[in-house]
């Protein structure tokens, strides 16, 4: 079985690489790390941040490769007070903000996240980060958790046949607000920009103490996801060795 995992950032991805098992791959250019574990072959790749970013890359390598199965992972900004950093959420749901086209994971799949400790819930995605308490609140009136990128590599997916899940974990609740405005600091490859971020201290250094503590939610979220996947590839691994 080969399974696809994308994350828009290396920072996402990091605490489960530092788990072991992983090596670089050579992915037509894009930033890609392989691991073989008994029947299961595992591809993380990281897109970059945002939908066009996202659905490019995860085209590019579903369209050189067989895959089983697509889980768009990373963090993700609760929109709800019962979603508090470090909450699983897997989506029954994926709904595209703007337009309200909704995509539907593999329920399979879906059902195998609840097994092992994920909430359901609906993804929202943007094309921006929600920085506000205003904005999320409202958000959360028809979704439980907004990101950039899974409806895209669903769509990606679903293009070729592949059933996909979305699986993320909670980085900022409803109510913190953002310390930045973090759709200024990406470049255009969805990659985080120092000499932006840097600019925008120095504009506002008040917001330091907040962007150490959201770096530490962050690191915080993706290393309980980490073990999520561990736990959830695992489970993947049996089911399709029970299928031969």
């Amino acid at each position: 079985m080969r399974v696809l995992v994308t994350f828009a950032l290396a920072e996402e991805f990091s605490p489960w690489r530092k788990r072991g098992g992983f090596e670089a791959l050579r992915l037509d250019g894009a930033e890609a790390y392989g691991k073989r574990r008994g029947d299961i072959e595992l591809v993380a790749l990281v897109t970059g941040a945002g939908a066009g970013n996202a659905g490019r890359e995860a085209a590019r390598a579903l369209g050189d490769e067989r895959y089983d199965l697509v889980i768009s992972s990373g963090v993700a900004g609760g929109l709800r007070p019962e979603h508090r950093p470090g909450t699983v959420l897997v989506a029954r749901r994926v709904r595209r903000l703007g337009d309200g086209r909704e995509l539907l994971p593999a329920a399979e799949w879906t059902e195998r996240a609840v097994e092992q400790g994920a909430r359901e819930a609906v993804f929202m995605t943007a094309a921006h980060v929600a920085g506000t308490a205003g904005e999320k609140r409202q958000l959360g009136e028809t979704a439980d958790a907004i990101e950039m990128e899974s409806f895209a590599v669903l769509e990606a997916a679903a293009a070729r046949g592949v059933p996909a899940a979305a699986i993320r974990a909670v980085s900022d609740p409803v109510e913190a607000e953002l310390p930045l405005d973090f759709n200024r600091v990406f470049d255009a490859e969805g990659r985080v920009r120092g000499v932006a971020l840097a600019g925008a201290l120095a504009r506002r250094p008040a917001a330091l103490a907040g962007l150490v503590r959201l770096a530490l939610e962050t690191r915080r979220a993706a290393a309980i996801l980490a073990d999520f996947l561990e736990r959830y590839t695992r489970v993947a691994a049996q089911v399709a060795a029970a299928k031969t």
